[in-house]
């Protein structure tokens, strides 16, 4: 093919679009998209996962003045919340300094529709909602305490709701090393960020997933790093919101994908609609080979492509808010070949 390609077609079939059965994604802070469709870390962020066939979320701990566990990812409430009645907060508003009291009177959590303005979840309640939802939590305290007093909190909440070894705690690395060596828990599970300790130090940590970032390493050592991990029969876990990123854990095998923009691996959830109809919540995937250069236009992703050469197999899925998406792929000149193009578009 050596012209634009500008597709707003009919579904193939939607067993065309290749998945990795064994992967498991994990929906980070839940389903917010920027604070659009709901709140970072609220209730409604729980249920649109659950909707979008996420298996794992990951959320974050705090403290208050009062020593409730509560849901958040911040010190402050500025970048992720609101006054209860709708406006900004114009000075730095740091939990630790609110109590639980003053947190659910004064304060919401932003999104860009004021129907699901939601108050700030307990971390109780969070995980009662997130166990309804069928979703395996990745639990990360955002406090280092010497004494493992805040670890032994939450643990012991994740305990109550989940039972033991059915969730992950994950965190800085100090935290990890407390929890094993002050707490004294052989058993909790956790995940360690390599690229904040040695590899050696998360390993010998025991039951504990390989956190490797596709942002801090080279390619080459990425995918070294988790061919490791998986000889050594360690879990491993990589981040991604954008297409490069994204193409790294397709070459690797990794067990968990963590994400703010992208969708999961279909399988089965949701409806299957025409490509290029408007979605209030949605996913978009494609797969195509290409031998050359190629840019990509998908959703509200911009990416190239390049496998001089040689024959590539591209994947990308994304996450759609209120809006029609075209797929255009554009090849940089007539020696570029495109084939085996498969789109599907899927309503939550």
């Amino acid at each position: 093919m050596n012209k634009p390609l500008l597709f707003l077609l009919a579904l193939l079939c939607a067993t065309g679009i290749p998945t990795n059965a064994e992967r498991k994604f994990i929906a980070h802070r839940g389903v917010d998209l920027k604070h659009t469709i709901a709140g970072e870390n609220s209730l409604e962020a729980i249920r649109l996962a659950q909707r979008a066939g996420f298996q794992a979320i990951e959320t974050d701990v705090r403290m208050t003045s009062d020593d409730s566990l509560v849901v958040m990812h911040d010190a402050t409430l500025n970048r992720t919340c609101l006054r209860s009645d709708g406006s900004e907060l114009t000075e730095p508003t740091e939990i630790k300094n609110l109590s639980w009291k003053e947190l659910q009177d004064n304060y919401v959590v932003k999104a860009d529709n004021p129907a699901y303005r939601s108050k700030i979840p307990s971390l109780r309640t969070y995980l009662r909602e997130c166990k309804k939802a069928g979703l395996l939590p990745f639990i990360e305290p955002k406090l280092v305490d010497s004494t493992g007093n805040h670890y032994r909190d939450i643990i012991r909440i994740a305990d109550e709701i989940y039972g033991p070894d059915n969730y992950i705690i994950t965190s800085n690395n100090r935290a990890n090393d407390i929890i094993r060596h002050v707490v004294k828990d052989k058993d909790v599970r956790l995940m360690g960020i390599l690229y904040q300790t040695t590899y050696d130090k998360i390993q010998n940590l025991g039951n504990c997933i390989m956190a490797i970032s596709a942002t801090k390493f080279k390619p080459e050592e990425y995918a070294r790093l988790h061919q490791k991990a998986h000889s050594d029969g360690l879990l491993s876990e990589s981040h991604a919101d954008k297409f490069q990123h994204f193409d790294m854990i397709n070459g690797s095998p990794v067990d968990y994908v963590s994400t703010d923009m992208l969708v999961p691996d279909y399988h089965g959830q949701g409806k299957v609609v025409r490509t290029g109809s408007h979605s209030d919540f949605g996913g978009l995937y494609v797969s195509f080979d290409i031998i050359g250069d190629a840019e990509v236009e998908m959703g509200s992703q911009k990416f190239k492509v390049s496998s001089p050469g040689k024959l590539k197999t591209v994947r990308h899925q994304v996450a759609l808010y209120n809006e029609a998406p075209k797929i255009d792929i554009r090849p940089s000149d007539k020696s570029t070949t495109i084939s085996n193009l498969k789109t599907l578009q899927v309503e939550f």
